[in-house]
């Protein structure tokens, strides 16, 4: 989930999320400069018997309509683990950066905190992230997919409870092998966001037996005529056109996708095209677009909202409260608030033991030298060696008439 050097940032939120920073804060960016720690052993922080998580969220500008949400999910979280005893017999202390108006991490870092939850934005997070990693404290995103941090030299110290764009290509080859047609046309954005997303597809179509690569069509984003790479891919006669692109250049694409398949004869009315959730952003395209193009149009997006839980409310406020209930288990039964000792338990309170579902809970049964398996608000939030989600849940949209999308399966389903 705006993408150019700043550009484009893919889109990972649901129906009404605005964009932030120039693009939807959970945006995977294209030619964003990463900056990458400069030591590879994070400076110590003090291990002073107090947890201390920093909320580095938007909270003003277009950003607070989906920042806001996650503020306040992790400001219940908290009250209600210090209402359950704190942690190492102390309250958490809570400090607030807004993402929207700072300039990295330093302020989070200056005011001693152990862990920091955000950025929501991707492009934030690769800018930025070295800074928080090179002074030893731990950063959990409930929102940033971008597939270029799956690798980040984090120090083990990054950690999200959404998930990857990695993971996101591996929902689309599921939704792909459900439609039926085992032939697929690979139209994607020709730079490092287009092709890195194209390698995660190619990696989970060969997991799919079903699901076949017919061609690989890359399109420049300064073509400002892209008629002849949507004609070479509806000429593959695959049923299945996967689209990776951006709402700008990836919508001028979908533009060009709907004339060839007009321009055919007669028998694209079956084919199906799906696209990645940066994609939703381009309603004006999708609006003008045929019907047969239109109603057979399939996008794949992150689940951001969990149907069956009422509170806390907003896109990934779910996703921001397991963040705070993981750093403070992890905190817990590391018995220490310095953040290489959480970072080291947040898996281990992920998965592998007793199945608990809150943070009264959880503690109970560590109290009984039990070990746990956290299950939050977001899913299972089973954390992988690199710190992603090792399985993460996801949704099918469509569109109507005037190009607004709408939820097919409201409780998603998980991959892989």
């Amino acid at each position: 989930m705006v993408l150019r050097t700043v550009r484009r940032l893919l889109g990972t939120a649901l129906v009404g999320v605005l964009l932030v920073a120039c693009g939807d804060p959970t945006a995977s960016p294209t030619e964003v400069s990463v900056t990458t720690p400069s030591t590879t052993v994070p400076s110590s922080r003090v291990d002073d018997g107090v947890l201390r998580i920093g909320v580095f969220l938007p909270g003003t500008g277009s950003g607070a309509r989906l920042g806001q949400p996650m503020i306040d999910a992790i400001d219940a979280a908290i009250a209600s683990i210090n209402e359950a005893g704190g942690v190492l017999g102390r309250p958490v202390e809570q400090t607030y950066v807004d993402e929207a108006t700072a300039v990295g991490f330093d302020p989070m870092i200056q005011a001693g905190v152990d862990a920091i939850i955000g950025p929501a934005s991707s492009r934030v997070a690769l800018t930025s992230l070295s800074e928080a990693l090179t002074s030893g404290v731990l950063v959990c995103s409930p929102s940033a997919t971008a597939a270029a941090l799956d690798e980040f030299p984090d120090q083990g110290l990054f950690f999200r409870t959404v998930g990857s764009d990695t993971l996101q290509m591996s929902a689309l080859a599921r939704t792909a092998a459900r439609t039926g047609s085992g032939s697929v046309a690979v139209v994607h954005l020709d730079d490092p966001y287009g092709r890195g997303l194209l390698e995660a597809f190619r990696t989970a179509v060969d997991n799919r037996s079903t699901l076949s690569i017919a061609d690989e069509v890359p399109f420049a984003a300064d073509d400002q005529d892209l008629l002849d790479e949507a004609d070479t891919a509806v000429a593959t006669g695959a049923g299945i056109i996967v689209l990776l692109g951006d709402a700008d250049d990836g919508g001028r694409m979908l533009e060009a996708l709907d004339r060839a398949i007009r321009a055919g004869d007669g028998t694209d009315t079956a084919r199906f095209v799906i696209v990645n959730d940066s994609l939703r952003d381009a309603s004006d395209v999708i609006a003008d677009l045929s019907d047969t193009t239109r109603t057979r149009l399939i996008g794949v997006a992150p689940r951001a909202i969990v149907p069956s839980v009422e509170q806390p409310p907003g896109f990934f406020a779910t996703n921001a409260h397991d963040c705070a209930v993981m750093i403070a288990l992890a905190a817990a039964q590391a018995g220490s608030d310095q953040p290489s000792a959480i970072a080291a338990q947040m898996a281990s309170v992920s998965s592998g033991g007793r199945i608990c579902s809150g943070f009264t809970e959880c503690i109970s049964l560590m109290a009984e030298g039990l070990q746990i398996d956290y299950s939050g608000l977001s899913g299972g939030v089973d954390l992988s060696a690199t710190g992603d989600l090792s399985r993460a849940w996801f949704r099918e949209f469509r569109f109507d008439d005037d190009g607004r999308e709408y939820v097919v399966n409201p409780s998603g389903f998980e991959t892989p």
